[in-house]
């Protein structure tokens, strides 16, 4: 497993656009609390925005808690999108930037360059138990002829097991769907337990055929770090979220 502590574009600090990995060679970002700088003002929920300058076309979902996936497989143009909910992006149209929203839940980020395919992903604990990763790299291979083992995968900060106790709700329907769940959850007293969720969800990716050296994670937990992002869990509510995405170049 490839573990990043961080990486910044320009300088020390966090950069305008947030926190990037050495793992995804296209532009992306994993935001924070205030980056990227401008962006949240040009999200339209299930639909296709201009954005700023650096991002001519901005999309987003509602996002559900699913295993759905949307697929952008031509331009549209600017308007709305025939399915607005979901809990995954994917496309293979420059200059579109694919974006989802995070206080805790965890952001995934994919490209496959040979295809010209990106994706988003939204991973909460129902989405990344019912095998949304698995069904987002299923739809750039039967969308677009990708190769799981040519893909690049990032995994971005949400919270980790160090704040992230669980009781039957998740524990149950995951021992039921992951065999390997041991590996993934740590029982603390009965009907309770710490759950790993990016490790899940790393097991998920290398199960879906992409290799080690092209997976990556930004280490950081969004519970800890009240400096740099927002948590629902510590936070009680939704104060805020995240946005991470990822964009291909002009063709």
């Amino acid at each position: 497993m490839n573990v990043e502590k961080c990486s910044f574009p320009k300088g020390s600090g966090v950069s305008d656009d947030g926190l990037t990995s050495n793992k995804i060679p296209v532009r992306h970002f994993f935001g924070t609390r205030g980056t990227p700088v401008g962006l949240a003002t040009h999200i339209q929920l299930g639909h296709i925005a201009s954005g700023p300058r650096e991002f001519p076309s901005v999309v987003a979902l509602k996002q559900i808690h699913s295993t759905r996936v949307v697929v952008i497989h031509t331009h549209r143009g600017l308007g709305a999108l025939e399915q607005t909910e979901g809990d995954a992006l994917v496309t293979n149209q420059p200059e579109t930037l694919v974006v989802v929203r995070t206080a805790d839940c965890v952001p995934v980020l994919l490209v496959e360059k040979a295809r010209g395919v990106v994706g988003a992903i939204h991973a909460g604990w129902r989405g990344a138990v019912g095998g949304i990763v698995a069904e987002t790299i299923r739809s750039c291979v039967n969308e677009f002829g990708a190769k799981a083992e040519h893909m690049h995968l990032a995994i971005g900060p949400s919270i980790g097991p160090c704040c992230y106790e669980v009781d039957e709700q998740v524990i149950n329907p995951l021992r039921s769907r992951y065999p390997a769940w041991p590996g993934v959850l740590q029982e603390t007293n009965a009907g309770k337990g710490v759950l790993d969720l990016k490790q899940l969800i790393y097991h998920q990716i290398r199960a879906g055929g992409v290799p080690d050296s092209q997976i990556g994670r930004v280490d950081h937990c969004t519970h800890c770090r009240d400096d740099l992002f927002f948590s629902y869990r510590r936070e009680g509510q939704v104060k805020g979220t995240m946005y991470s995405g990822i964009i291909l170049p002009a063709a």
